[in-house]
């Protein structure tokens, strides 16, 4: 039976024309930023050879955009899940129906991730032109959507979260944006800091023990994990190597498997712990009321 939360979302969210233009905007950005690059690989090509390697730099470029407008939307359309129904002072009528508090957060979560899954699964025929042109494969493609969406999931989730601890909508988005902006680029500098300290004072490599749960947490890494493992490129070696150069030996730090599989386990488990969370939060608010 599906979710009752996740029925009335969808049905409203249909109506909303708002929902349109968002979905429509997101396309339309992927789609520009694509069309100018292919197009200036082919007024360049008139002059020159066109190489078909070149398509990489595009496929790269896209999956960096698509990103980057994932954690931005992500938190536009989650964030007001639960404080959205207090501010329209509908929240109580919510918690007195049969349905138990993990039920109506995962109803709200599947619905506003099912609008940011459709603006990903739409910029796909975009990422079949880069394909055709030589940019990239389709398990590739795959892999990355895949691995989107669960990055959809986990901030999702979070924003979730906040939006069960503050009343506003505009406060739970801006923690959102700061949980966003910490797990992206503060989980990097602080594993930048740590090799560099751990190492000038031990005179030894930070151990992966350390090392992992950092890169782990960082959604970014494994995007880039699997675009260096398509392009076979050495940048997430030289990530996870970083500052293992003191000793008299060397000996190169690995994983056993991609780091995009450990991140995406992560990712998992945020969205599990986040959701839990939440509806224990919010059958703390339904016993208070």
């Amino acid at each position: 039976m599906l979710n009752p939360v996740l029925r009335r979302e969808a049905k409203t969210s249909l109506r909303n024309w708002k929902i349109f233009y968002a979905v429509a905007g997101y396309i339309l950005i992927v789609t520009a930023v694509a069309a100018i690059a292919i197009w200036q690989l082919m007024y360049n090509s008139y002059y020159a050879s066109f190489d078909p390697s070149e398509m990489v730099n595009v496929y790269i470029g896209l999956t960096v955009l698509q990103l980057v407008l994932v954690l931005l939307v992500t938190p536009a359309f989650t964030a007001g899940s639960i404080s959205g129904e207090r501010e329209r002072q509908t929240l109580d009528l919510l918690l007195v129906t049969k349905m138990s508090p993990f039920s109506i957060v995962t109803g709200k979560f599947l619905s506003g991730l099912s609008i940011i899954v459709l603006m990903v699964v739409a910029t796909m025929p975009v990422f079949s032109l880069v394909m055709y042109f030589g940019g990239t494969s389709a398990p590739y493609i795959v892999a990355v959507t895949g691995y989107m969406l669960l990055i959809c999931g986990a901030f999702g989730a979070v924003s979730i979260f906040f939006s069960t601890i503050f009343k506003k909508t505009v406060t739970s988005m801006v923690f959102t944006y700061i949980c966003t902006g910490i797990l992206c680029g503060g989980t990097m500098i602080i594993y930048a800091i740590a090799c560099s300290v751990y190492g000038s004072y031990y005179q030894a490599a930070l151990p992966i023990g350390v090392r992992l749960p950092l890169l782990a947490i960082n959604p970014a890494v494994g995007l880039i994990s699997i675009i260096c493992e398509q392009t076979g490129s050495t940048f997430m070696a030289q990530i996870l190597d970083y500052g293992n150069y003191y000793g008299t030996t060397y000996t190169p730090i690995t994983t056993g498997v991609p780091m995009w599989i450990i991140n995406a386990v992560a990712l998992v488990v945020v969205i599990a712990l986040f959701l839990f969370l939440a509806s224990i939060r919010l059958r703390k608010i339904s016993k208070k009321g």
